[in-house]
């Protein structure tokens, strides 16, 4: 019987096509109808909360408590918050006609007397920040702009306008849980606990989002997760959450109060001691860890400090906080109310507290290099032969532009590597790329491929296909690199001697998605870089513009690719896309390909449609991604009619489909996914497969197990993977082991690696690899580091089974040369993949904001904030650091004891910078003296003088939009110390009494201001 010609099978395959369609459609409706019928998550629940807080907290709260602190507000920080040290000062509130003192770290408050007038200036807020970050993404370089406001707490001249706090309940109910001896450990008492600190390793941190009720407070919240348990950072929390509570960097140290000012807060000394809260105080020891930014605490703890309720869910790398009645939403909404009103004057005072350094691109830059060069030797088959192989990289900047250039070279092959690109924040070209490229991805034509040529990003940015994403980047040989989405393994890969590693159809779901790239070094290095994409319904704004175009060879077949993409956003909730490609299919074998696409927005689902057509044929398909209570899911299906692509070469595929669903147990801190996909070929047999996977963290181990079943016309089959990565004491353990569990069991690959640094400098690490299939199915390989201050030798030997060895000797080194200073740098970390930044700190005597000649610089300042944390400024004021991370800003934070004298104070306590490899940034840091300024107030009265005792005294700039405030003392004085220079204006209460003008260093006595 002769085999039915291709028309023949595709009558028979294209009548299945709606049977095949009306299920697929059925699928994607039913797991719909679960999401609906599914209970929603706890989160979800918040907005039908039976407490409207707005109008019931104020009646719920004591009389203890009716008095509220007036004044500034400011919504948190995307980042760690700044610490500055200002002294011990006191509250004086009046309550019931008593005058009470209220030890309150970190502020000062100025008393009033109860018959005066309080004048209340306009709230004013700390600064806003445009950081700006950077990674690889789906063929472009995804520049992300985050508009976040430092949270801290403004301080002017050493006093502080407190936060208005809402009335709040004064007692909690007395509560108590069982123990396992059967006694009771009572929540509403106070409370001590033990805990040991230990500083944070950067490694453990998590990125993720903060919600208080349905109210997003951070999209990149710090977080620190160590054996299962997530830690939060309190000061950063306490600002969010507007409670009066103040970490002390110095000595890693939190107080405050909670409630009410008897129920005092102190973290110190291993000791916590605070009244209980909430339903469950049987914790009785802890953990806390430390950075230079804040103290990061259990979660539980903080539930049991607070008496909140918070849920963190694995999947989506969110922490939801329930709405608690003694800390309405309404209070956070006012706050960000207040924000939006007065952003122009954050945007000013910006400048003071915290200063953003934009990236510069240098016109001849800084050369940054890495060298990798060695002998290896092998014995194959009984042939044995020694060659010499090495590998070079190189970066800087050219003419504005980032240049990066590798070169690798063996006997067996030489491999080249490079390209040119710039990225550009405020201009409509967003991005471009000439070179070794990633081009976009375009669903129907294809998919994200590596090559030779140019890419261009411009307009708004867009999202034109986000069922997923590709990560890659450029990395010394031999280094293991595994992605993480929200903590959950998503793969590994060996970089082998191009460099470059690279991750493709990586999960991208709606909502915020972190990703995490985690590095292993063959001589025991280690490093991690994160960053993060959102993809929500906001696409494009109505009437925005977003556009691509690439044009290159592919590298894997070198056939060519040239395409140009524009969408345009008809309406808030509809995009429309046009493309028009010409594709290479084969050789000398073009197609012009025209393509549409459209994306519905609203709520929580995105659906896009796309269509494209040749002169043969066509191909349709549809996108749908939402997210339902606690499940996240995408559904993909596409059908080609007679039509060719890079997607779908030599028309093999009739129709395809998938559908992914995920979701986490938040009691059991896991994350799991379930996910299917068919593909319908038009001659071969269909494929069929499903998975599911199982991800979580158990101490510093994680972990992910994914089970995959296959289906195919002779037999099904399961497999099964197993992955662990994580340090367990001192050493760092990854294993990953791949099962076929049906339909016979047996072990396909088992790798296991393990490192360890014997000392300070030596470091050993050993790999078992196991290949059933392979004629050599065991190896081993050894390899033991030792480790230079300039540089590092290794020598490695793998053995195999069949009595085959090989063995390299190598040594590596990295150079950073600076032509205008003729600067040269050795060291064995990499400069490649990080940023330097050289800060200059004088004493700005003119405050003009320029080094000038007569201007001294200043010695032995340090600053927090990177690995180099000893390193002070030189005799020339300079201070190189490097090494600093390049995917996301970086704050560096100036302590303040380092200042050499008491009166002297930087115009900006703390930095942002965005450093890039290739331009040691050089970043100008002035200090100044400042002034001091004394008078005295009078009012006449009667024709006799009494001083003005109790009133408000404002010295206002009339430049930097700074303002200092204290109060006329008993005797009729007042006092301004530490002001910085510049002209002033001083009102007292509201009225207008001089102007003048402090130079740095000034002491000036005002005559006597009378008040009729």
């Amino acid at each position: 019987m002769n085999p039915p010609s291709r028309n023949e099978y595709n009558k028979r395959k294209h009548g299945l096509l709606w049977p095949m369609f009306f299920l697929f459609s059925f699928l994607l409706l039913l797991s719909y109808l679960l999401l609906i019928i599914l209970p929603s998550s706890p989160v979800d629940d918040l907005s039908r909360h039976p407490l409207f807080f707005d109008e019931t907290a104020s009646s719920m709260a004591s009389n203890s408590t009716k008095e509220a602190l007036i004044g500034d507000e400011s919504l948190a920080s995307n980042e760690p918050p700044i610490h500055v040290d200002t002294p011990v000062n006191s509250y004086k509130i009046k309550r019931d006609n008593i005058i009470e003192v209220l030890d309150i770290p970190g502020t000062q408050i100025i008393p009033v007397q109860s018959a005066e007038p309080h004048f209340q200036p306009p709230p004013t807020y700390n600064q806003k920040l445009l950081t700006v970050q950077k990674r690889v993404i789906q063929g472009e370089v995804i520049v992300k702009s985050i508009s976040s406001q430092e949270s801290v707490i403004y301080r002017k001249n050493g006093n502080v306008e407190q936060g208005a706090f809402q009335k709040t309940l004064s007692d909690s109910t007395q509560q108590s849980v069982p123990t396992g001896s059967g006694h009771s450990i009572g929540c509403g008492q106070p409370r001590s606990i033990q805990y040991q600190d230990a500083p944070a390793s950067q490694e453990l941190f998590i990125i993720s989002q903060l919600k208080y009720g349905q109210l997003i407070l951070s999209d990149e919240l710090f977080a620190y997760q160590e054996e299962g348990k997530q830690y939060l950072p309190m000061q950063l929390l306490a600002e969010l959450l507007m409670l009066p509570i103040q970490f002390d960097v110095d000595s890693s140290s939190l107080s405050g109060w909670y409630l009410s000012p008897e129920k005092k807060i102190d973290v110190s000394n291993n000791l916590m001691m605070f009244w209980g809260h909430g339903s469950d105080c049987s914790i009785k020891q802890t953990r806390v860890f430390y950075d230079d930014w804040d103290l990061y605490v259990e979660s539980k703890v903080i539930e049991q400090m607070f008496g909140l309720t918070i849920i963190f869910e694995p999947s989506r790398q969110r922490f939801s906080i329930l709405e608690s009645a003694s800390v309405p939403l309404s209070q956070i909404h006012e706050r960000k109310r207040r924000y939006e009103i007065f952003t122009a004057q954050q945007d000013l005072n910006n400048k003071l507290k915290v200063k953003e350094i934009k990236r510069e691109d240098a016109m001849i830059g800084d050369l940054a290099m890495s060298f990798d060069l060695g002998i290896v030797s092998q014995k194959q088959r009984d042939i044995k032969n020694t060659q010499v192989e090495g590998f070079i990289q190189a970066r800087s900047d050219i003419a504005g532009h980032n240049v990066y250039a590798g070169y690798s070279w063996s006997e067996t092959a030489e491999v080249v590597n490079a390209y040119i690109e710039k990225t550009l924040a405020d201009s409509w070209v967003k991005h471009y790329r000439i070179g070794s490229i990633e081009s976009h991805s375009m669903p129907l034509i294809s998919e994200s491929s590596e090559g030779v040529g140019i890419r261009v990003t411009a307009g708004k940015g867009f999202t034109e296909d986000f069922r997923y994403i590709t990560v890659e980047g450029e990395v010394e040989p031999d280094w293991d690199v595994e992605l993480y989405r929200n903590n959950s393994l998503i793969s590994i890969q060996r970089v082998g001697s191009d460099a470059r590693y690279r991750f493709t159809q990586v999960p991208y779901y709606m909502g915020l998605n972190q990703y995490q790239l985690r590095f292993f070094g063959p001589n025991g290095e280690t490093r991690t870089e994160s960053f993060s994409k959102m993809l929500d319904n906001s696409v494009l704004e109505k009437g925005s513009l977003g556009f691509s175009y690439g044009s290159m060879l592919r590298e894997q077949d070198d056939l060519q690719q040239h395409y140009i993409n524009v969408n345009w956003s008809v309406t808030e909730s509809l995009t429309t896309g046009v493309s028009i490609v010409k594709q290479e299919i084969a050789e000398d074998d073009w197609l012009t390909i025209p393509k549409l696409s459209m994306n519905f927005l609203g709520g929580k689902n995105l659906i896009q449609v796309n269509y494209a057509g040749t002169g043969d044929g066509f191909a349709t398909g549809i996108i749908v991604q939402g997210s339902g209570g606690d499940i996240d899911w995408l559904a993909d299906w596409e059908f080609f009619d007679d039509f060719a692509s890079w997607e779908n070469p030599d028309d093999r595929l009739n129709q395809q489909a998938q559908l992914n669903l995920s979701g986490s147990l938040n009691m059991a801190n896991l994350s799991w996914s379930l996910s299917g996909n068919w593909k319908d070929h038009n001659l071969a047999s269909d494929f069929l497969q499903f998975n599911a996977m199982v991800s979580g963290q158990y101490h510093r181990i994680s972990y992910s197990n994914d089970l995959r079943w296959q289906s195919s016309p002779n037999e099904n089959k399961i497999y099964n993977r197993v992955a662990a990565s994580g340090r367990v004491q001192n050493w760092y353990l990854r294993s990953y082991l791949d099962l076929a569990v049906a339909p016979d069991l047996e072990v396909n690959q088992w790798v296991v690696n393990a490192n360890s640094s014997i000392n300070d400098r030596l470091n050993y690490q050993v790999e078992l690899n196991y290949y059933p299939q392979n004629d050599d199915p065991f190896s081993i390989r050894n390899s033991i580091a030792y480790l230079f201050d300039h540089s590092a030798l290794r020598f490695v030997v793998d053995n195999y089974s069949d009595g085959d060895w090989f063995a390299q000797l190598k040594w590596n080194s990295s150079l950073l040369w600076q032509p205008e200073s003729n600067l040269w740098l050795l060291d064995r970390v990499s400069h490649l993949n990080t940023g330097a930044v050289k800060i200059i700190a004088f004493q700005d005597d003119n405050a003009d904001g320029v080094f000038n000649e007569n201007e001294l610089a200043l010695s032995g300042l340090s600053f927090s904030g990177h690995s180099q944390f000893d390193n002070t400024t030189d005799s020339d004021g300079e201070l190189l650091i490097t090494h600093l991370q390049t995917t996301r800003p970086q704050r560096l934070l100036l302590k303040e004891l380092s200042l050499p004298d008491p009166f002297l104070v930087p115009l900006s306590t703390a930095i942002t910078v965005n450093p890039h490899p290739g331009n040691i940034q050089e970043i100008l840091y002035p200090v100044l003296y400042t002034a001091e300024l004394e008078g005295s107030v009078m009012s006449l009265s009667d024709g006799n003088f009494i001083p003005g005792m109790g009133l408000l005294v404002t010295l206002r700039s009339q430049t930097l939009n700074r303002e200092y405030k204290t109060r006329v003392e008993y005797d009729g004085v007042f006092i301004f110390d530490r002001v910085l220079p510049g002209a002033y204006q001083i009102f007292i209460e509201d009225k207008l009494t001089t102007d003048l003008v402090l130079k740095p260093g000034d002491y000036l006595e005002l005559k006597g201001i009378t008040l009729e």
